[in-house]
């Protein structure tokens, strides 16, 4: 089971429709989610939203409990906002499992992805995403962002290795 913190309905759709099952779930002040093998959401809750504290308070517990962090970097805007490098220094202190991003987004932090998260995705704006140095291209420059990163999370936890989740991921998300 997923636990999607936040707005991240469309997320819980995408797990739903792959055959998982997600959880759109709300910061609680007393921990995590227990039962949650992966917890997904924006990256900016965890540092701007007003209830940061719960966000990282239920991230933390869930993470106890054995749960993986997937999170989504968002736009260049909050990173410029919140001073690029300082962005990536507060979110490798996070340590995420997984972590999407835009290749704009991943070249205003500044820094390479593996020193922030164990298996970065960077989406690519020519279609498809990278993974591990990796280039899966996708038939279309459009892909759902969300639908990218369900099904990637959905092939990973079913024991796909990062690439092959990766390849799954921009197929289902080109169309």
């Amino acid at each position: 089971m997923f636990a999607a913190l936040g707005e991240e309905a469309e997320f819980c759709r995408w797990t739903s429709l792959l055959g998982g099952q997600a959880t759109q779930a709300a910061p609680t002040r007393r921990g995590g989610w227990s039962g949650a093998a992966l917890v997904y959401l924006q990256a900016q809750l965890l540092f701007d939203s007003p209830r940061k504290a719960e966000f990282r308070v239920t991230v933390d517990a869930a993470r106890r409990d054995g749960a993986l962090l997937a999170l989504e970097l968002g736009t260049v805007g909050w990173i410029r906002e919140h001073g690029g490098p300082q962005a990536a220094y507060e979110l490798a202190g996070m340590r995420p499992d997984i972590l999407f991003a835009s290749e704009a987004a991943a070249s205003e932090l500044a820094v390479p992805l593996e020193g922030i998260a164990s298996v970065p995705v960077i989406r690519l704006e020519s279609g498809g995403c990278s993974v591990h140095g990796r280039h899966l291209l996708s038939p279309t420059s459009k892909l759902d962002a969300t639908a990218l990163g369900a099904t990637f999370c959905v092939a990973l936890m079913g024991g796909e290795a990062p690439v092959e989740a990766a390849g799954r991921a921009v197929l289902v998300a080109a169309q």
